[in-house]
């Protein structure tokens, strides 16, 4: 399931970002690259150590938690600290899987979801299209600032080269509550139905039996 979140950020939030990362210092991206995928790295990002870039990554995790629709999606259950990706002229991230378990040394989480937050406006960068490989084609991806999209961990996928400008983003990976796919699809459906019963049905018996069908999914499917 790939699915895009259109408000993850707001506009305040995004302006915080975007100051944050004129002040950040940018490494070879190589660095976090698992042994295959560092071949096709050519990226750079965000030294951890500095506390502001700690203060931007705490907020990406409060928010995917807090998130309504992104925490209905994902269900996440642990989430890696976001890696900040800036890609300049000539930059990009050829074809890859991301690794089965990502996180820092000694705490390493299995990857079911990744996400990727676009902090750049796309009339910034020429390129640099997030491309997918789903069962039914590749799909390219370039969204607005402020925007995230969430797809499952296995495609295999890219960042096409950037020809011009420069394109920011942060990513993260998250290990689910429901491992299944499917299982999370069908979950997320529920919510949105159970939402949408509550605002115009309260009081209405199928309203409880919405929520009671759902929360007894997620009570048999939770890892």
């Amino acid at each position: 399931m790939i699915t895009v979140v259109e408000d993850f950020l707001s506009e305040d939030e995004l302006a915080l970002a975007r100051d944050v990362m004129k002040e950040s210092t940018f490494v070879d991206g190589a660095r976090t690259a698992g042994y295959r995928a560092r071949r096709v790295k050519n990226n750079e990002q965000v030294s951890w150590s500095q506390s502001v870039v700690r203060e931007f990554q705490d907020h990406i995790l409060e928010r995917i938690h807090s998130h309504p629709r992104m925490s209905a999606i994902c269900l996440p259950r642990r989430v890696s600290r976001p890696l900040v990706s800036r890609s300049r002229e000539g930059m990009g991230y050829g074809l890859h899987v991301d690794d089965a378990q990502i996180g820092e040394s000694g705490e390493k989480n299995r990857s079911d979801i990744s996400m990727t937050l676009f902090l750049s406006h796309p009339d910034e960068y020429e390129g640099g299209e997030l491309e997918i490989l789903t069962p039914y084609g590749a799909a390219a991806f370039k969204l607005p600032a402020g925007q995230a999209i969430a797809y499952p961990s296995r495609f295999l996928h890219q960042v096409r080269t950037v020809t011009s400008g420069e394109r920011v983003v942060a990513i993260c990976w998250m290990e689910s509550h429901v491992r299944d796919e499917q299982e999370r699809e069908i979950l997320a459906e529920l919510d949105a139905v159970c939402r949408k019963l509550h605002d115009l049905a309260p009081d209405a018996p199928e309203t409880d039996l919405a929520f009671k069908a759902r929360a007894n999914l997620l009570r048999r499917w939770v890892a």
